[in-house]
């Protein structure tokens, strides 16, 4: 099964956040390269245990979503500064993982 994660990361003061609110696991960083790396590598630690998980656990912890209003914020601005030619300051992006299909 592959998982299509919706992430954002934006520039808060001189460092990088990044959130991905499709499991609400966030990271940050000194540049935006490092923060989608730190989020990638958070996303497959997170995932990584979750398989390890007894199968009727594993659906709470696929499905734990950041608040909806934090989501909408989120999509909001980075829409918003893409209007306006702030762009490099807000950045969406998807991340994919191959889930395998466990018993």
């Amino acid at each position: 099964m592959i998982l299509d994660l919706k992430c954002y990361a934006y520039l808060e003061g001189d460092a990088w956040e990044a959130i991905c609110v499709d499991l609400d696991i966030a990271t940050c960083g000194s540049s935006l390269d490092e923060v989608k790396q730190s989020l990638a590598t958070s996303i497959e630690l997170y995932l990584g245990g979750v398989a390890e998980l007894p199968a009727h656990e594993r659906s709470d912890f696929l499905a734990r979503k950041s608040l909806w209003h934090l989501r909408a914020k989120l999509a909001f601005t980075t829409w918003l500064s893409c209007l306006r030619g702030s762009a490099g300051r807000f950045r969406g992006f998807s991340f994919q993982h191959n889930l395998p299909v466990l018993p």
